[in-house]
């Protein structure tokens, strides 16, 4: 029986408490007894917590189809078995051996979230933060700091601290960074490499992307990607007349439809207690959130920042929040919610009117010119720029 489950067995609570902390001082331990082993400059360790995705993802796959012999690529990850990764990078569970002598002694890191507090960063390492989010509806790091507790904002200043370079979509991240994120250091302002694929999108993934679904190839595709609730069994924020947003569609926009339900990963789980009928599927555990962005003809959502994201594609974007005044309340957003350049409603009566009366010259109007406020730096290169930097940083360390 592993000891986690033993120390359970004598007290739930105590024993879960009494295993995390042995286990985080044998991490720390053991990452301090690598620490003493040479650097290895040409190894690049890159790290995303929920899998091979996001901006690691683009920005790994860039490296690998360069297929330098003198790169190392390594992807340490909590879900290994569903990495996906090129044959030339090894993938790594987070806090394995393996992983924590990879981050010790790897000339290079890229990550995707903060890294845990045993990791400290060597004098000869260079470390990159291309962070989950972009442009940002809701408040975090510093500007949410009432809501994060001394433990996370500690560490995360501590990761900013050691940060050498962050990487920015526009002028809006480049000021919250500066500003919220307890950060002074370079900033390369290039884009964000997982939103690449949206401007120029890859030839292959969409007609894998709908097997893999079991979507037809004339079948048009609504996301709705809400953001997640507080609570386990939050689900009725999530819930949906899915046949009378299927009619509607089908009445604006012509063709048939199909309704693909993708739940924030925090929440994922509570996909399987949503009713779906006949033209809608669960789409939550579809391993990458932008090849269906890509796929997709329009997008559904609430809070979700992937909102600002998917109006890089040039399809319509619909606002639907029931909670709207209660989740303001609780959460805060750095942009007045009614300002934002798209069609909201509350209730279906509302969507299904926006949907009907959506005029697309309108909407590409607002959008731009919500944009240019922001001043963005997306050109879809910006895994090939983030790439070129840490070749750069390798072959200088030699």
């Amino acid at each position: 029986m592993a000891l986690r489950e033993q120390l359970k067995k004598f007290s739930p609570e105590w024993g879960i408490k009494i295993y995390k902390k042995v286990r985080y001082l044998s991490i720390t331990a053991l990452f301090g007894l690598f620490r003493l082993l040479p650097i290895q400059r040409n190894k690049v360790v890159i790290c995303n917590v929920w899998g091979f995705g996001d901006n690691a993802k683009y920005v790994t796959e860039e490296l690998a189809a360069r297929h330098r012999k003198d790169l190392d690529l390594i992807f340490i990850t909590n879900h290994p078995e569903a990495a996906g990764a090129p044959e030339n990078v090894t993938v790594y569970k987070s806090n394995s051996v393996k992983a924590i002598y990879s981050l010790a002694t790897a000339g290079v890191w890229l990550d995707n979230n903060r890294k845990e507090s045993y990791i400290k960063k060597r004098r000869k390492q260079y470390y990159i933060q291309t962070w989950h989010g972009g442009i940002a509806l809701k408040k975090i790091e510093k500007d949410y700091a009432d809501h994060l507790g001394e433990a996370y904002i500690k560490n995360a200043k501590r990761d900013s601290a050691m940060t050498d370079l962050y990487i920015s979509n526009s002028d809006f991240c480049t000021k919250m960074y500066r500003r919220s994120f307890w950060y002074k250091g370079a900033i390369l302002e290039c884009g964000s490499p997982r939103n690449d694929i949206l401007i120029k999108p890859r030839m292959g993934i969409g007609d894998r992307l709908r097997k893999e679904l079991g979507i037809g190839k004339e079948t048009k595709i609504a996301l709705y990607a809400p953001t997640y609730r507080e609570g386990k069994n939050n689900v009725a924020a999530y819930s949906l007349e899915y046949e009378r947003l299927l009619s509607v569609l089908a009445e604006r926009f012509g063709g048939s439809w199909t309704i693909a339900v993708r739940l924030h990963p925090l929440v994922a789980a509570q996909s399987n207690a949503l009713k779906y009928g006949k033209g809608v599927i669960n789409a939550s555990y579809y391993r990458d959130i932008y090849e269906l962005m890509s796929e997709c003809d329009i997008l559904l959502t609430d809070y979700s920042n992937i909102m600002f994201e998917f109006s890089f594609t040039g399809k319509p974007v619909f606002l639907y929040a029931s909670d709207m005044k209660e989740y303001d309340d609780g959460r805060g957003f750095y942009f007045d919610y009614a300002s934002l350049p798209y069609d909201k409603a509350e209730n279906m009566e509302q969507l299904e009117n926006s949907i009907l009366e959506f005029n697309s010259a309108y909407y590409e109007d607002r959008v731009n010119g919500f944009f240019r406020g922001l001043v963005l730096y997306e050109d879809g290169l910006a895994s090939k720029t983030v790439a070129d930097k840490i070749v750069e940083v390798v072959v200088a360390q030699k």
